[in-house]
């Protein structure tokens, strides 16, 4: 048997992991100071939570999802994305019966059958955040502030916003502008993609974000959504572009930008980063008022995003390392293990050489290892009960008895832990 990793998936370990969890400590540290818990769902569901949630005429629902089925024939469906498993975990768990608004936040991985490419795979992983219970533009506002904090805090500057509203389901709002925008589409439908022309009678709006050169050209001129939107989204939008300008945070406005999930209403956004380049959106996300009413629920107000951690990693430079923790060096396998425990078990990171190779070869394992301290249990060190200690950033050595060496650590490691 030729072991062969799937397609589109990859392992991560070194220098890959360190990025993944300085991205996903930042999310929860700054997070956190906006009143998000973490919240971590099932990673398969059944598949109609997608089906009605994210919309029968997505690609994620007709092409990507990775279905599978249980003993008793039932679909369920790897999660392609997280909003409406958490957007169930409020309905089912009843986390609105114990608060008026509640925050959460997500990190994990998620599953669409899609063409692998740079930064992109078929299990990915996302940092996300939803926020139930406030309908105000304040609290559009708050989501992109914490986004703009985020992305300062892993030092990926000059973030900027691209914003749109995509109006309500009020029948003077986006049902109106959706048969102004067919209207238009249909007299240009030779000049459209083929996915576009069959878009025209499923979902429209999603012919505005096409990136075919030739559907680009034609919605150039296509009505533009934020000018024939109701009174109220109208005044939501533009009390939301008034605090974001308060806060000096940087947008633009993009009448293609509809996003391509079908729960979304009002706010739609993307955060662009130049160090993805300008074409490239790290994330995005938007408010989703009516979703709960899908799944037959109350309308509980909500909004949220996520990032895609995958591409974000690509961006991260690991500082230099520094040098940290001890290596054991010695031959006397039972004290060199007992000395390997008593230090890890009084907090220190502790490495040794299990094959006990030459007292040459430990030390450039110590070296490799970039450890701040060598402990050294040699023939001489066993004789007289002390132990080596070699600080090895300043290439001083001092000699500590043996039944002292743990109180001596402390104090040289205790300012660097």
């Amino acid at each position: 048997m030729k072991l062969k990793i799937v397609k589109g998936t990859r392992d991560l370990y070194g220098d890959d992991v360190e990025r993944f969890q300085f991205l996903e400590d930042k999310a929860r540290e700054v997070f956190s100071l906006y009143g998000y818990e973490e919240i971590r769902t099932p990673m398969f569901e059944r598949t109609e939570l997608f089906a009605h949630g994210v919309g029968q005429d997505t690609d994620i629902v007709g092409k990507e999802m990775f279905l599978l089925e249980d003993r008793r024939g039932r679909s369920m469906a790897l999660r392609p994305e997280m909003t409406a498993s958490v957007v169930r975990s409020i309905i089912t768990d009843n986390h609105m019966q114990q608060a008026t608004h509640r925050r959460f936040y997500y990190i994990g991985p998620m599953f669409r059958y899609e063409q692998p490419q740079k930064g992109r795979f078929r299990q990915f992983y996302q940092i996300g955040a939803e926020y139930f219970g406030v309908s105000t533009p304040d609290s559009d506002a708050e989501l992109l502030l914490m986004l703009r904090q985020y992305f300062k805090k892993v030092d990926l500057n000059a973030v900027s916003f691209q914003l749109n509203t995509i109006g309500c389901q009020n029948p003077d709002c986006r049902p109106a502008f959706k048969k102004n925008l067919v209207d238009f589409l249909t007299v240009q439908k030779e000049y459209l993609c083929e996915n576009c022309t069959r878009r025209i009678d499923t979902n429209p709006l999603r012919v505005l974000d096409c990136k075919e050169e030739s559907c680009i050209a034609v919605t150039k001129d296509a009505p533009k959504i934020y000018e024939h939107v109701c009174e109220e989204c109208g005044e939501h939008f533009s009390e939301l572009r008034s605090i974001l300008d308060d806060h000096g945070v940087v947008y633009t406005l993009n009448h293609k930008l509809v996003r391509g999930l079908d729960y979304y209403s009002r706010t739609v956004f993307e955060v662009y980063s130049d160090n993805l380049g300008a074409q490239n959106a790290a994330g995005g996300g938007g408010r989703y008022d009516s979703l709960f009413e899908v799944y037959g629920s109350p309308i509980i107000p909500a909004l949220g995003f996520a990032l895609g951690l995958d591409r974000l990693a690509m961006l991260i430079r690991l500082g230099e390392k520094k040098a940290d923790g001890l290596f054991v060096i010695g031959h006397h396998r039972r004290m060199v293990n007992t000395l390997v425990s008593n230090c890890r078990e009084a907090g220190y990171k502790t490495l040794y050489d299990p094959f006990q190779s030459s007292m040459k070869s430990q030390f450039r394992q110590a070296n490799k290892a970039n450890v701040s301290h060598v402990l050294i249990l040699g023939d001489d060190e066993l004789k007289e009960g002390i132990v080596s200690v070699k600080n090895m950033t300043t290439s001083t050595q001092t000699s500590v008895p043996i039944d002292r060496i743990i109180g001596h650590i402390e104090s040289e490691l205790s300012p660097e832990r």
